[in-house]
């Protein structure tokens, strides 16, 4: 077991209360970590500490920030053993998702470093002042980007380092401090984080790391008036309480919140490529990725086929030890994790759908004292079935039938969600039309879940607010100022 404090203003602290918590490895139940129980107290510390360091730091050049930023993707690339390790231990990430998850990390990283020397140097042109003669200019009109302050940001337990390094390297590299409130059950991970950015000799108090429930702390962060700025990854109803305990002081907002993703699959496709395809996708990381496709719609004249060709892909996917590097798909997360799936299974059994694959545990002295699902299958789902609506964020995914184009794009949008989307088809034209109707915040034409560095992500309506990464990475991070200067 390994025993973490907190990062607060350079200096690594116990809770005020001395309280701790445990991580545990889901594969078998073991304690993997030890960390601080964080209060308000500790909170109201980290603010302050990222509220006195935010002057100077906004104040350094773009290049002195980004070099920082880009120091840190470094580290993660010479730590990248030791992350890829605690992600297996305590998230139950495979020895194969794990890597790739890190490396995605260290280019979210270094891709912050630069897109923010772009983003920060954006300059209107100079405008006439009303009445000058014309070919002169005696008033200089510009858009500046500023930082907005303190930052507070929540990240996920589903992909913890890359969440972290996705939301920590645009915040400061655009003059922004952070408190950073990792998710409690893989808390060991962002202490493990705070701990190689620890080493880098950077200012105090830029980067700040709490740990707790979020039920608290988090409720701490999105009240604390010396917090300017939220970005959330997590679940919708999480998201709601932020955005509402946030209002009170009317903070800016990023979130990025829950998906139940549909893959249109048509009956010009290319059936049993795709259904491998598909289900391999579906059942990385156990399912608990916000992008990964849950609802599938397939046309009449294809859906036996796709499902057979789906199952039977499920049904070779190995469970198992994640550190085995044979291993697809390891534990859910946590015990809680899989009541819940365990509950959502149950209830579309109730409800009618059928199940087809999966829907137990898997049996064996493997499996007896960690958290693992079998890759579970249903068909028949109706619009109304409580797993065709909400979030399951397991290994669980359901099938329909559809006989037009338009009955399939009514239903897909059918849903308070709009993270993302698929459709797969041979006629690209055809595809076009399903691209520019649904509502989702990025659709894919023949695969699903593609996403590199410079890819910006969020969603529609309860998906969230605003776009995080990539490309775009920076810009949400800064607040824009008009500015207009007469000669005189």
């Amino acid at each position: 077991m390994e025993k973490f404090k907190m990062w607060i203003n350079g200096t690594w602290v116990e809770a005020d209360s001395g309280r701790t918590f445990l991580t545990h490895n889901p594969a078998n139940g073991e304690v993997i970590a030890e960390v601080p129980l964080a209060g308000k107290s500790d909170v109201d510390k980290a603010v302050a500490a990222a509220r006195k360091a935010f002057p100077a730091w906004s104040r350094k050049t773009q290049e002195e920030r980004s070099s920082v930023v880009a120091r840190i993707a470094a580290a993660l690339k010479d730590h990248k053993d030791e992350l890829i390790k605690l992600e297996i231990l305590e998230h139950g990430a495979t020895a194969r998702h794990a890597p790739i998850m890190i490396a995605f990390a260290t280019a979210n990283m270094e891709l912050a470093a630069s897109a923010a020397r772009v983003h920060m140097g954006k300059v209107l042109p100079a405008t006439p002042s009303k009445g000058a003669p014309a070919g002169t200019s005696n008033t200089l009109c510009y858009l500046k980007y500023e930082p907005f302050g303190v930052c507070a940001l929540i990240t996920p337990w589903n992909v913890p380092t890359l969440l972290l390094a996705t939301k920590i390297g645009p915040c400061i590299a655009t003059g922004n401090t952070c408190v950073v409130k990792p998710p409690s059950i893989n808390s060991g991970i962002g202490l493990k984080l705070a701990e190689i950015i620890s080493k880098l000799d950077l200012p105090s108090g830029i980067i700040n790391f709490v740990t707790g429930p979020g039920s608290s702390i988090g409720r701490d962060l999105s009240t604390h008036p010396g917090v300017d700025f939220i970005s959330f990854t997590g679940s919708s109803e999480v998201g709601k309480d932020i955005i509402a305990n946030s209002s009170q002081t009317v903070k800016t907002l990023m979130m990025e919140l829950g998906g139940k993703n549909p893959a249109i699959i048509l009956e010009d496709a290319d059936v049993d490529a795709a259904a491998e395809e598909l289900c391999m996708i579906t059942f990385e990381n156990v399912g608990q990725n916000c992008a990964q496709p849950s609802r599938f719609y397939v046309h009449e004249k294809v859906h036996n086929r796709f499902v057979e060709r789906f199952v039977a892909t499920a049904n070779k996917i190995k469970v198992g030890d994640p550190s085995d590097e044979s291993t697809v798909m390891g534990p859910v997360v946590s015990k809680e994790q899989r009541d819940t799936i365990e509950r959502y299974i149950k209830s579309a059994i109730d409800e009618g759908a059928k199940l087809v694959c999966g829907g137990k545990r898997p049996t064996g002295s493997l499996f007896d004292k960690g958290f693992y699902l079998a890759p579970t299958v249903f068909t028949d789902l109706k619009p109304n079935m409580t797993i065709a609506r909400e979030e399951v964020f397991g290994p669980c995914v359901g099938f329909f039938k559809f006989s037009s184009d338009e009955k399939a794009l009514e239903a897909a949008n059918d849903s308070v969600f709009g993270l993302c989307a698929s459709v797969w088809t041979k006629d690209y034209a055809r595809g076009l039309k399903f691209v520019n109707e649904l509502q989702a915040g990025s659709v894919w034409i023949n695969q699903h879940m593609n996403l590199v560095a410079e890819t910006p992500w969020g969603g529609f309506k309860e998906s969230g607010l605003m776009k995080e990464g990539g490309v775009l990475g920076p810009e949400g991070y800064t607040q824009m100022k008009y500015v207009c200067i007469k000669h005189v």
